[in-house]
C-alpha cells in the first residue's frame, strides 16, 4: 500500500535517544522500543528482536561491537493483491567496547528496512494480517512479482484441486515420530493422532500446506540432500523451477510452466540445526 511505502521511507533512528544495553532493550516492549529507537511518526511496533539470531561466531577480541535490533511493525493489506506487508526495520547500535565481560549502552545509529510478506488468510483485513514475523517472507530481488504470482497459483491449487498437476508428499517427520512413539509409548501417549500420522496423498498434502506461512521462495537450485524435485522434473522444457519453505518444516519444489503449475513435491521434516 502506498501508505505502508511512505512509512518505511521515513523510518529514522532518534538521534536523541536513550542509550540503552541489550538487556534494558529486552525488557521493553516492542512499543516502547520503537519509540526509544525510531523518530516520530513511525509504524506501530508489534514485534522485536534483540541482538543476533542463531548461531553467529564471536566478534574479534578488542574491538567495538555494534549490535542489531529488529523491530517488526503491524501488518496490513499490500499492495500485491492477495497478501499482507509488514516492515522489518533493523538498528544497528553504536560500536562500544565490552567491558568486564558485558556491553555498555549505546545509542541507536543506523536504520535500514525491509518489507515483508504472507499470503493473506481468506478474507484477510488488516487484523487477519497479522502473524509473527516468522510467517513472512523477503522478496528475493531476482524473482520481483513472480514471487507473488507463483504464490497465488499455489494459492488457486489449495482451493481447488487439479488432478493434472503431478503433486507428491515425503512425511519424513511425522515417519520418523511414528517410529519414535513405537519404542517411547509413555513419553508419546499425549502426541496429537496427526503428528504421528504420515500425510501421503498429494491431495491432503496440497490442502494441509501452510501457505499463509511461507519464510522464503526462490529460484530452484538442485544441491541439498533434500531436494523435493527429482531429475525428471527438472528436464529442460523450458519450465521454471522454484523452492519455497513454509511452516518451519515444509521444504516445496514447484514447477510452472507460464501461468500454470505443473508438477508440486513436498518434503516435510524437521530441518537440521544450522
Amino acid at each position: 500500500m502506498l501508505v505502508l511505502a511512505l512509512l518505511a521511507a521515513t523510518i529514522e533512528v532518534r538521534r536523541d535517544g536513550p542509550p540503552l544495553t541489550l538487556e534494558q532493550a529486552r525488557a521493553m516492549t516492542p512499543t516502547a522500543l520503537g519509540d526509544a529507537l525510531l523518530t516520530s511518526p513511525h509504524p506501530p511496533i508489534v514485534e522485536a528482536v534483540v541482538g543476533p539470531e542463531g548461531m553467529v561466531p564471536p566478534p574479534p577480541p578488542d574491538t567495538p561491537e555494534a549490535t542489531e535490533i529488529k523491530l517488526f511493525a503491524a501488518a496490513v493489506p499490500a499492495s500485491q493483491p492477495g497478501f499482507c506487508e509488514k516492515v522489518r526495520a533493523t538498528i544497528t547500535l553504536a560500536p562500544v567496547m565490552r567491558w568486564e565481560g558485558t556491553l555498555p549502552p549505546a545509542r541507536a545509529q543506523a536504520v535500514s528496512s525491509t518489507p515483508l510478506y504472507r499470503w493473506a488468510e481468506p478474507s484477510a483485513g488488516p487484523a487477519r494480517c497479522e502473524a509473527k514475523r516468522y510467517a513472512f517472507f523477503a522478496l528475493d530481488p531476482g524473482l520481483g512479482d513472480r514471487a507473488f504470482t507463483v504464490i497465488r497459483l499455489l494459492g488457486t491449487l489449495k482451493n481447488a484441486y487439479d488432478r493434472k498437476v503431478q503433486i507428491s508428499i515425503d512425511d519424513r517427520g511425522a515417519r520418523e515420530m511414528r517410529d519414535y512413539a513405537k519404542g517411547h509409548r509413555d513419553e508419546m501417549k499425549d502426541m496429537p493422532k496427526d503428528a504421528i500420522t504420515p500425510i501421503v496423498s498429494g491431495r491432503s498434502a496440497i490442502s494441509k500446506f501452510p501457505i499463509s506461512s511461507i519464510t522464503a521462495i526462490r529460484r530452484y537450485v538442485d544441491a541439498w540432500d533434500r531436494n523435493p524435485l527429482t531429475r525428471t522434473d527438472l528436464k529442460d522444457h523450458g519450465w521454471e523451477a522454484y523452492q519455497i519453505f513454509a511452516g518451519g518444516e515444509w521444504d516445496t519444489g514447484v514447477i510452472v510452466d507460464g501461468d500454470r503449475i505443473v508438477t508440486v513435491r513436498f518434503v516435510k521434516a524437521v530441518p537440521p540445526p544450522f
